[in-house]
């Protein structure tokens, strides 16, 4: 039994140092998966998180057996469910700003462990699409507010973010979980930014 147990261990300890690149290595990952996001200071009561996909590629440059470079592309939705009166009487509805941004990420990644790695970098954050409720226009009317207008006009074209986390290589197959803090506002006359956790599986080649 002692000698199963060994050798299971050392096929999964092999498993994962294969999976971990060499020094001088470059490799690329396509990779997919879903972010919570929540939004910060002035968004007004009633708001909430809400998911969205993301999928993307990043490339990595071994420098060493322990760290590694990485740069990304990737399509990022940041949605945010928010509760929203409706009229005078104070009935509210809940609808969701649903935001989509091309998101380049820089990050530093150190093995801390075969296979197991702690990251964190820099991201900039290009607004592609914005809708509210499904769609790209708004128009409020309810006697005491009345507002219309292109949504994406609500946000600036980019804001900066900084990811942080972990990730874990078996077989080729990357399992990552980080955190975006966001910098900076992202509407135009409102402050507030989005803070998102972002889970994603790729498969490095």
């Amino acid at each position: 039994m002692k000698k199963l147990l060994t050798l299971i261990a050392t096929a999964f300890i092999a498993i994962s140092v294969s999976a971990q690149s060499e020094a001088g290595s470059f490799t690329l990952q396509p990779n997919v998966g879903f972010t919570y996001t929540t939004a910060t200071s002035d968004w007004g009561k009633g708001k909430d998180g809400a998911f969205a996909l993301t999928a993307g590629v990043e490339g990595m440059y071994m420098v060493n057996d322990k760290f590694g470079a990485a740069l990304g592309l990737n399509f990022t939705g940041y949605n945010i469910s928010q509760e929203v009166v409706t009229s005078l009487k104070g009935d509210t509805e809940d609808l969701v700003w649903s935001n989509y941004y091309f998101n380049v990420p820089v990050t530093a990644n150190y093995y801390v462990a075969p296979g197991l790695a702690v990251k964190a970098g820099i991201a900039l954050n290009f607004l592609s699409t914005a809708k509210f409720d499904g769609y790209d226009e708004f128009e409020f009317d309810y006697g005491f507010v009345s507002a219309k207008g292109k949504v994406k006009d609500l946000y600036k074209s980019t804001f900066f973010s900084v990811p942080v986390g972990v990730s874990y290589e078996f077989n080729s197959f990357v399992f990552d979980a980080r955190y975006n803090f966001g910098l900076g506002k992202v509407r135009e006359k409102m402050d507030g930014s989005f803070n998102a956790l972002t889970f994603t599986v790729g498969y490095k080649f």
